[in-house]
């Protein structure tokens, strides 16, 4: 058995910088709940599909709300357009909203500093797409495809409330 999901792309206004005038953007982006033991967030936020990030990686704030000490998490360093980062990675789970229903997984996710600034999530190749038997990006349509394989690939939680 398999199950196909698709997430939308949303708009994303980034706005002028030095030189730059201001830009519009489609990413795919799914409304995302951190849980963390009997610690979960009650609200959700946006995570963006981003096939060039190694790992899911969510802004330490949102960390500490579900009870963990970031900095005790393993710790590893990292390089990218922003320069040197470290991420304190920890066991949670996380739960995404698509085509609105409640999907939940288990991931060893990173939280970051930097990231509290920008406020969304990032759901990366380790993590998330190595979740799935096919990943297609169909940008002329503004979606992404998914496809799992297997009788339940991940826990569909059916009714009850998200929050």
């Amino acid at each position: 058995m398999s199950y196909t999901f698709t997430i939308p792309y949303k708009k994303i206004v980034i706005p002028s910088r030095g030189d730059f005038p201001a830009q519009v953007k489609y990413s795919p982006i799914a409304p995302t709940v951190l849980e963390n033991k009997n610690h979960k967030l009650d609200f959700s936020f946006d995570s963006i599909v981003d096939s060039g990030a190694d790992y899911c990686v969510f802004p330490s704030q949102l960390g500490e709300l579900i009870g963990l000490d970031v900095e005790l998490g393993r710790k590893l360093p990292t390089y990218g357009v922003g320069g040197l980062e470290i991420l304190y990675f920890h066991d949670i789970k996380v739960i995404l909203i698509i085509q609105g229903k409640p999907w939940e997984f288990k991931c060893l996710a990173g939280f970051s500093r930097k990231m509290n600034h920008k406020g969304v999530g990032l759901l990366g190749r380790r993590g998330f797409f190595n979740l799935f038997s096919k990943i297609e990006f169909l940008e002329n349509q503004r979606e992404l495809t998914l496809t799992a394989e297997g009788e339940n690939p991940f826990h569909l939680r059916h009714g009850g409330p998200l929050f």
